[in-house]
């Protein structure tokens, strides 16, 4: 069988013509959450750098794939089953604050996050790029 195709919507819709539309989001899914990991597994490595307890680089995990805007997506997040909802205390770290004393603090770990997110871009598009065609 043979198919010429021109561009990534037509390349989808042959895809799911020929393994099913569940098939497909199956196997996206699965890509997507294998490259959420590797991002954020750069993320908790570069969180090291300034651990104090560790909590925050040990409850950075990877959403389950879900639909937005019609497009497919997963989430890097802090799990809140930490005691002490490390979402504001990443936030801090990551853009800096104002102390009690109206003094603003450059944190240590002052744009690790959005670094590392650049670091992995490429990661995460090979490795997505791969499982699809390792799946398909």
């Amino acid at each position: 069988m043979k198919a010429t195709l021109r561009g990534a919507k037509e390349l989808q819709s042959e895809l799911e013509r020929r393994l099913g539309k569940r098939k497909m989001q199956k196997i996206t899914d699965y890509a997507l959450t294998k490259g959420g990991g590797v991002v954020a597994s750069i993320i908790a490595r570069d969180m090291r750098s300034f651990a104090g307890t560790g909590k925050s680089f040990k409850s950075t995990t990877v959403s389950k794939p879900e639909t937005v805007g019609g497009v497919r997506e997963v989430k890097i997040h802090w799990n809140s089953n930490v005691p002490g909802e490390r979402y504001r205390i990443i936030h801090l770290n990551e853009y800096g604050h104002f102390d009690r004393s109206g003094k603003w603090v450059n944190t240590a770990g002052k744009g690790v996050i959005e670094n590392a997110m650049r670091k992995g871009r490429e990661t995460y598009f090979a490795t997505i790029k791969s499982e699809l065609a390792r799946r398909v």
